[in-house]
């Protein structure tokens, strides 16, 4: 299957069409998340910017997990920092928090983070690969079996590169076939 997400920013759309760009396109549509990117917007911000909060009381009230841009590519590196996922996560328990790029480099402090708050998904894909990412697979195969996604970062790597290389980073095959397909497939309603 082949699904959709949508990007909104309630920043620079406003809050209220953000959140009816966020409602269009997930009943109208059919798409199946709401993505933001807070360190990329202008000015930049943390997860836990009041600003953002619309957005997930709407994705928690629609039942679709809500995308976060995370990683060293914002801008301004100090919008990369996990801590303010905690705060989101605590006030949202209910709602799915996918982080992809997986707040890379810092793996601990994220792990740390999903330890506490089940509702947070990792997804560090092209990351997996860097310095201080076993982490990730340690974590996996440990407490986080259901926390963990694959992502490729197509293009950035081949599909085929990505799967190989995951495939030999020492996951447990109970695991393996989670982060490959059955932590996605739970998390879209398509197990």
């Amino acid at each position: 299957a082949l699904l959709g997400i949508a990007g909104v920013d309630p920043a620079l759309q406003g809050v209220d069409a953000a959140v009816q760009e966020a409602e269009r396109a997930i009943r109208s549509l059919g798409l199946a998340g709401i993505d933001i990117e807070p360190g990329f917007g202008e000015p930049p911000r943390y997860a836990d910017d009041p600003v953002y909060f619309p957005i997930y009381e709407t994705c928690a009230a629609l039942g679709v997990p809500v995308f976060l841009m995370s990683g060293p590519t914002t801008p301004d590196a100090r919008y990369n920092d996990p801590a303010p996922l905690a705060r989101v996560a605590a006030a949202f328990p209910t709602l799915p928090i996918v982080c992809y790029h997986g707040f890379w480099p810092h793996v601990a402090e994220v792990i740390g983070i999903a330890f506490r708050h089940e509702n947070i998904l990792l997804v560090p894909d092209m990351y997996q690969f860097l310095p201080g990412s076993q982490l990730y697979i340690d974590a996996a195969n440990g407490f986080m079996a259901d926390q963990l996604l694959f992502g490729s970062s197509y293009p950035f790597r081949p599909i085929r590169q990505s799967v190989n290389d995951l495939l030999g980073l020492g996951l447990r095959p109970e695991v393996q076939d989670k982060v490959l397909y059955r932590n996605a497939a739970r998390l879209f309603g398509i197990a």
